[in-house]
C-alpha cells in the first residue's frame, strides 16, 4: 500500500542519514574537537612568549600568547578574500585601527612555500601552511628534526633550512667574512666620528612590540630600522659602512640594520628574531673587554673578539649581556641563509618584499616615536660610550 511504501521510504531516510551521521559527520566532528583539544593543550602551555619573555614568559603572558594563537588560528584559515572583507572591518572599530597584527600579509607568508627547499621542510614536519606556525609553535618547534629545536622560536618560521646556533669562525658559507672583517677600523671610524659629531642619533632602543618600552643601556643607530624601513638619513652618515654592507652576498637590506651599543653592566632580556631563514652576523667593532661581554643563543654561549665576525641564527631565543666596565659596539645585519638556493630565494625575495612592503604604516610610526625619544635624550656621548677602564679612588 501507498503508506507501507512512504513507512519504508521514511526508514530508508533514517537509515542513511544515521549511516552519515556516524560513518563521516560525527567521526569529522571527534576529529576537529580532538584537534582543539590537543591544540589547547600543547599550546596553552607554552612556557615562551615573544613579546616580553621570550622562554620565561609568566602566566598571565602565556595566556594572553594563547589568545593571540587563538587569533590567528580563526584569521588564518578564512578563505583569503573573507580574510580581507573581515580585516577591512576590525579595522574600522575603534582602538583597533591601529593594531599592527591587522596589516600581516598572509598571502605572501604562505606563498613562500612554492620555493622548493621550504615545500620539503614543509612535508617533513606536517606543515601544510606556513602560517600554521603562527598558531601552533609550540608543536612544530618541539618536533625533532634538522629543522625545528624547542629554543628556535622566531616571528616568522621558515622550514627546510637547517639550523644551529653559532657559525664557526671563518666557516666556508660565507668566503666574504675576512674581506669584511679587513674593513672593521673603517667602519669603526665611521661610526665613531656619528658618536662625536651627532651623538643623539645613536637612540635608546625602542622595543618594537609597544613603541613605549626602552632597554636600558642598550643604544642604537640604526641604518634599517625593525620594520624594514630605510634610514637614509643615517646611511649618509657612515657611507662606507653601507657600501660595504650592500657588497656582501646575500646581505637583507630589508632587514633591521644597525650599530648595537651595549654599556657597562646592560642585559639584553631573553628574546628570539624575525625569521630562522637569515643568518644574523655581528661585526664587533669596540670590544674592550672581550671576556665580558656574553651571549648566549639557544643553550650555546660565545663571546665577541674585536674585528672578528660572529654569525648565530638569532630565531634562537637569545640573550646578551655586558659585565664589563666599558662599552661593547658591533655592527649588526643579516644574510640570507645558505642553505637557500638561488631558486628559493627567487621566490622568497618576492613574498618578502611584500610582507615588508605591509609594515609600512607601522615603520613610519616607530621612526616617529623613535625620534620623538632622541630629541628627549639628554645623555651625553661620554655618558654611553665608555672606551677606557673607570680610574681607581
Amino acid at each position: 500500500s501507498g503508506g507501507g511504501l512512504r513507512r519504508s521510504a521514511k526508514m530508508s531516510n533514517m537509515v542513511a542519514t544515521t549511516a552519515v551521521l556516524y560513518g563521516a559527520v560525527y567521526p569529522a566532528a571527534a576529529y576537529v574537537l580532538f584537534r582543539l583539544v590537543r591544540f589547547y593543550l600543547v599550546e596553552r602551555n607554552d612556557p615562551w612568549f615573544w613579546g616580553d619573555f621570550g622562554l620565561g614568559a609568566p602566566k598571565s603572558h602565556r595566556i594572553i600568547h594563547f589568545v593571540l594563537k587563538c587569533g590567528a588560528l580563526i584569521i588564518a584559515n578564512i578563505p583569503n578574500d573573507a580574510r580581507r572583507v573581515l580585516i577591512g572591518a576590525l579595522k574600522k572599530i575603534p582602538g583597533l585601527s591601529d593594531m599592527s597584527a591587522l596589516d600581516f600579509d598572509f598571502e605572501n607568508y604562505d606563498r613562500i612555500m612554492e620555493a622548493p627547499t621550504v615545500a620539503r621542510g614543509a612535508k617533513a614536519i606536517g606543515m601544510k601552511r606556513l602560517s600554521e606556525w603562527l598558531y601552533r609553535p609550540r608543536h612544530f618547534s618541539t618536533i625533532e628534526s634538522e629543522y625545528t629545536h624547542p629554543y628556535c622560536r622566531p616571528i616568522l618560521y621558515i622550514p627546510g633550512i637547517k639550523i644551529k646556533p653559532f657559525y664557526p669562525a671563518r666557516c666556508a658559507e660565507f668566503e666574504w667574512i675576512a674581506r669584511i672583517e679587513a674593513a672593521t677600523s673603517a667602519i669603526r671610524d665611521e661610526f665613531l666620528k656619528v658618536s662625536e659629531t651627532n651623538p643623539t642619533a645613536v637612540g635608546t632602543y625602542l622595543v618594537p612590540e609597544d613603541m613605549k618600552t626602552t632597554v636600558q643601556g642598550w643604544r642604537t643607530f640604526f641604518l634599517v630600522n625593525p620594520q624594514g624601513k630605510q634610514m637614509e638619513e643615517n646611511q649618509k652618515m657612515v657611507p662606507k659602512t653601507w657600501e660595504i654592507l650592500n657588497s656582501i652576498p646575500g646581505f637583507i637590506p630589508s632587514n633591521m640594520t644597525m650599530f648595537s651599543v651595549l654599556s657597562p653592566g646592560a642585559e639584553i632580556a631573553s628574546h628570539a628574531g624575525l625569521t630562522n631563514a637569515a643568518v644574523r652576523i655581528h661585526l664587533p667593532i669596540i670590544v674592550p673587554e672581550p671576556a665580558k661581554s656574553v651571549i648566549r643563543v639557544g643553550p650555546k654561549v660565545r663571546t665577541w673578539e674585536q674585528g672578528k665576525i660572529l654569525a648565530f641564527n638569532d630565531a634562537y631565543d637569545h640573550q646578551v649581556w655586558n659585565f664589563g666596565t666599558q662599552t661593547r659596539v658591533v655592527l649588526f645585519f643579516d644574510v640570507w641563509h645558505p642553505d637557500l638556493t638561488k631558486e628559493d630565494l627567487e621566490v622568497i625575495l618576492k613574498s618578502w618584499a611584500n610582507i615588508k612592503d605591509s609594515m609600512g604604516k607601522v615603520a613610519d610610526q616607530y621612526e616617529r616615536m623613535s625620534k620623538k625619544m632622541i630629541e628627549a635624550d639628554e645623555c651625553e656621548k661620554d655618558d654611553w660610550l665608555i672606551t677606557e677602564k673607570p680610574k681607581s679612588t
